[in-house]
């Protein structure tokens, strides 16, 4: 049931309807059964599995607190949730792993012995619960949290499907105003307008570009790899993006604030700062409770340098269970360790202030170096990421085929065996890239939308008029461009 599809607009309207027509006393209670139907879609045995997960972390969550400064039972609700975590999304990544290195058969069997379906959301549902378990042992004085409001902080529909990854701080001050809001509905409808155009119409026709690219990478030349790589830029921060800006429009109808999870991250003049715009909860849950735990930069440069690379790394290995997220994740490590060490150790200053075309420069750097790591997140596993990137420095001549084909240029094409045996010609070109026009303007678009709010209030004044019209034009563009491009990209993780 995601967000853009029938099921989900019936399911939501009327849960919408009856939300707002109950008494205030029933609104947590009927939210809390509306997040367990909306799991029941997905799977009826998952959705009792993940009832009794909440339920053992309200218990540990009760004997943390009631236990102060005592850490056994926070170690033990972490413990659980990452075995949890472990077996529904890490044991067939594990198996290939020891298969790998012993070379025994059993191992690579285990995905035909054992049958495991990986529960919906359960990357962000095990932080969210850790962040709970964590944040009351440091602060156990704090009131202690209703069953039914944890139930409901964990089981909130909007964030099931892919976050953002709340804290408890993010959720329960939403409880105190469950009324209805005007500037709330029209700031949900604005949110839901922009999340459906860049998932439907700007991340879906991307997908249908570069999806035959990353199905055959050794069937294409090195531009049209490298050109995916910024395609696939495109398309997942849309894709991501949109969701969370359609997740916190529901959100925002039934009276709830989420936590924004972008801010113009392909503004970034650094890896540092992009970090801190893209996949905002995730990137400030690894740093509060997992480098600040490994003394963070107060331990000494290098120190520093290796726990920079660690957080990056398990932060690549939650995204997927394959190699080709943890070599995503080491490689960002490796570029914000660099940086820290050019920026800290040699004092050299990286990120430009006052020269504009310095920092548009800089800019589009950054945006290099993540669209050069999505080829690393896209590939479908390992083998494919090695032949994609041996495909970019070895499949170069086939860049030139425009040129070479030409009569007066025929004696190139002798020349070109050099780069390998056989026609260099041969290899195939990404399609269909005037995509790429549309989608670098809707992404600029909307970064300028998160880069500069202040510029976009000051048209908040015609919200009635606006909202309305907007809605219009967006059902027509979407009844009119859509194309089929498959479900969310982060609904997998």
């Amino acid at each position: 049931m995601l967000f853009n599809s029938i099921p989900f607009l019936i399911f939501f309207s009327v849960v919408y309807l009856f939300y707002w027509a109950i008494p205030k006393t029933y609104r947590k209670s009927f939210l809390l059964l509306s997040g367990v139907l909306f799991y029941l879609y997905f799977s009826v045995l998952l959705t009792f599995h993940f009832l009794v997960v909440i339920g053992v972390n309200y218990l540990l969550l009760r004997k943390i607190q009631s236990t102060p400064g005592n850490r056994f039972w926070t170690t033990v609700s972490v413990s659980l949730n990452l075995l949890n975590l472990a077996f529904f999304k890490y044991i067939y990544f594990f198996s290939r792993v020891l298969f790998d290195i012993t070379d025994y058969p059993f191992f690579a069997d285990v995905p035909n012995l054992i049958h495991i379906a990986l529960p919906l959301a359960v990357s962000f549902y095990t932080f969210q619960v850790i962040a709970a378990a964590v944040d009351t042992y440091r602060e156990p004085k704090k009131p202690l949290v209703g069953v039914l409001d944890y139930y409901l902080f964990v089981a909130f529909f909007p964030v099931l499907i892919a976050g953002p990854i709340m804290r408890m701080t993010d959720f329960f001050p939403n409880l105190e105003n469950l009324s209805p809001n005007k500037e709330k509905m029209f700031r949900a409808g604005y949110l839901l307008c922009s999340g459906l155009i860049k998932k439907v119409l700007v991340a879906d026709p991307m997908s249908l570009t570069i999806t035959p690219v990353f199905n055959a990478p050794a069937e294409y030349n090195s531009f049209s790899l490298f050109i995916a790589g910024i395609c696939y830029s495109i398309q997942v921060y849309c894709d991501f993006s949109g969701l969370t800006d359609m997740a916190r429009s529901i959100a925002l109808f039934l009276g709830f604030e989420l936590p924004e999870n972008f801010k113009a991250p392909f503004f970034a003049t650094s890896g540092r700062e992009l970090w801190k715009r893209w996949h905002i909860t995730l990137s400030f849950w690894l740093r509060d409770y997992i480098y600040f735990p490994l003394g963070g930069s107060k331990k000494g440069e290098m120190r520093t340098y290796l726990n920079l690379i660690i957080i990056m790394t398990l932060g690549g290995f939650w995204h997927g269970a394959d190699y080709t997220f943890i070599c995503w994740g080491f490689y960002w490590g490796l570029i914000l360790a660099t940086e820290r060490y050019f920026e800290g150790s040699l004092g050299w200053k990286l990120t430009p202030e006052n020269n504009k075309v310095l920092i548009v420069a800089k800019a589009l750097f950054v945006f290099i170096l993540f669209s050069i790591s999505g080829l690393m997140f896209r590939s479908n596993d390992g083998t494919s990421m090695v032949i994609l990137f041996k495909g970019i420095f070895t499949h170069f001549s086939g860049g030139l085929e425009s040129l070479v084909m030409t009569t007066e240029n025929k004696w190139m094409v002798g020349a070109s065996s050099l780069f390998g045996s056989g026609s260099s010609f041969q290899y195939r070109h990404i399609e269909n890239l005037e995509r790429m026009i549309y989608t670098s303007s809707a992404l600029l678009f909307f970064h300028h939308l998160q880069y500069f709010p202040e510029y976009w209030e000051r048209f908040r004044k015609f919200d009635r008029i606006l909202v309305p019209v907007l809605g219009v034009v967006t059902i027509f563009l979407l009844a009119t461009l859509s194309q089929d491009g498959g479900e969310f990209i982060y609904y997998k993780f």
